[in-house]
């Protein structure tokens, strides 16, 4: 039962993936418009503390291990790093800005075993840095209006998976897995945070 814990860990947290690409610039007209910090301050405090990602059934990984629906925490408490910078994208307005997460954002999914253990998986990391990406939709003298884009990986360091609740053998070895896989992880934890922000901002839109 160890061993497939730890394969339902990998499978759990490889299930999902993102590609993002980079547009080119063209002229724009950014006359009146001013985008400053606290505009971007205001939109990362609406993210939620919490929010679901996805189905929160328990589903099969492998045979006697089921594990649940991922959950991310800590989008709310993401921080500025550096100006918002303007810039065109094939005529639309654009702006960008560095955001980080010294730890504190991070994702949970529930298992359990058809012998009775059950316990959480905690995938985080040390340290992330992303550029986001936002539209300019609207200026008027009440102030400007900004749609979320996308969110590009910039740093990814310190990645850890945990697994709460399991034999101390087993936790010793998704932790040693995760040491030894550093771009797996990393690559795993960037794309599900790009999703879920992008997720996160479509919420705080409705």
């Amino acid at each position: 039962m160890g061993f497939i814990t730890v394969l339902g860990v990998l499978a759990l947290l490889s299930s999902t993936r993102a590609a993002m690409f980079p547009k080119t610039g063209a002229p724009c007209d950014f006359t009146d418009v001013t985008v400053d910090d606290e505009v971007v301050s205001r939109l990362i405090a609406r993210l939620p503390e919490g929010m679901e990602s996805g189905p929160q059934d328990y589903r099969p990984i492998f045979p006697g291990l089921q594990v649940g629906g991922i959950t991310v925490h800590g989008l709310s408490k993401l921080r500025q790093f550096g100006p918002v910078i303007p810039y065109c994208t094939n005529g639309s307005r654009m702006v960008q800005v560095e955001i980080y997460s010294d730890g504190e954002t991070h994702f949970l999914a529930p298992w359990k075993t058809c012998s009775g253990d059950s316990g959480h998986i905690k995938f985080d990391a040390s340290l992330t840095r992303f550029t986001f990406q936002f539209r300019v939709t609207e200026s008027t003298a009440a102030g400007v209006k900004l749609e979320f884009d996308r969110a590009l990986p910039v740093v990814t360091q310190g990645v850890r998976i945990f697994v709460d609740g399991a034999a101390p053998a087993i936790r010793a070895t998704v932790e040693v897995l995760s040491a030894l896989l550093p771009a797996f992880t990393e690559h795993l934890f960037s794309s599900q945070f790009s999703q879920n922000v992008s997720k996160a901002f479509q919420l705080t839109n409705q």
